[in-house]
Parts: C-alpha cells; sequence; structure tokens
C-alpha cells in the first residue's frame, strides 16, 4: 500500500508580494507533481471520498486543468477496502493503492488541518486581514470550495 498526505505551503516570488498557499499532495513522502506548476483542488480531492470516477485532483494555479496540460482527471477507483489511483497527467504514468481508512482520514484530517492553516494565515499578529494571502487554485468563485473550507472574510 501507498502512504497519501497532504501538506500546505507557501510560495512567494520575486516579481510580487502576494503569498500563495498551496497545497501538496504527497505519496510515500514524495510530491506527486511540481506544485510550483501545478495545484491541487480540494473540491475534487474531497469529491473522491464518495465514488469512482476522473477527478481533476490536479489542476493548473488558476483552477482551469487544460491551462496546465491536465486533459484527463486522475482515475480513482474503490475496491474492497482500497482506494486506487491512475494518474496518467502529468507524465509519467502511475498507479497507487491506499487503504480506504487510511485515505478517508489522511484526506478528512488533512482538509481540517488545511483549514486551521488558512485562519492563522488569514489574519496577521494585529488581528488585521492579511489581504496579501492568495489560495490556489483561485478560489473565489468556487462555491463548493468556499463551502467545504467554511471560508468566510
Amino acid at each position: 500500500m501507498n502512504k497519501l498526505d497532504l501538506h500546505s505551503k507557501i510560495y512567494r516570488f520575486d516579481n510580487d508580494d502576494n503569498l500563495y498557499f498551496v497545497t501538496i499532495i504527497l505519496v510515500d513522502g514524495k510530491p506527486i507533481a511540481d506544485f510550483s506548476y501545478y495545484a491541487t483542488s480540494l473540491t475534487e480531492l474531497n469529491n473522491t471520498l464518495k465514488q469512482n470516477g476522473k477527478y481533476f485532483i490536479l489542476t493548473c494555479w488558476c483552477g482551469v486543468p487544460d491551462c496546465a496540460g491536465i486533459e484527463q482527471g486522475i482515475q480513482v477507483t474503490h475496491y474492497q477496502d482500497t482506494v486506487k489511483w491512475t494518474i496518467n497527467q502529468p507524465s509519467p504514468h502511475r498507479v497507487f493503492t491506499f487503504s480506504e481508512n487510511d485515505y478517508k482520514a489522511v484526506i478528512t484530517e488533512g482538509i481540517k488541518q488545511i483549514k486551521e492553516d488558512l485562519a492563522n494565515l488569514w489574519f496577521t499578529h494585529t488581528g488585521e486581514y492579511n489581504d496579501k494571502l492568495e489560495i490556489v487554485p483561485r478560489w473565489e468563485d468556487n462555491q463548493e470550495l468556499i463551502e467545504l473550507l467554511n471560508i468566510h472574510r
């Protein structure tokens, strides 16, 4: 079985002063993509808990998978007590198998931790709103993500 983990990371770039909050997916301790380019759709990831299907878990920072060259979602298959991911894009082709109990716990707890991380980052130590923080992928129009993360600004 493979081991799934979720972590958040802040990216900064020399050409602007924004902070970019990115969720990174690790399998067996290694990122499944270059998260300075790709982003994790928490909405799609959360949807994988429910049923089989193709999910655009990996997307562009703007939220449009095609923009990052991803035309195929990750095939997610629930079978007995396992969850299998088949990833074709970005290359290379990979297949991961997770314990269903661990899978559900990691995603549920990961999203809970991400909520806490965002709450701590969105406000400065003086209690002022941090308007330089951006969630990647772009989240403002994603009602499902707003509800999932319970975002109130």
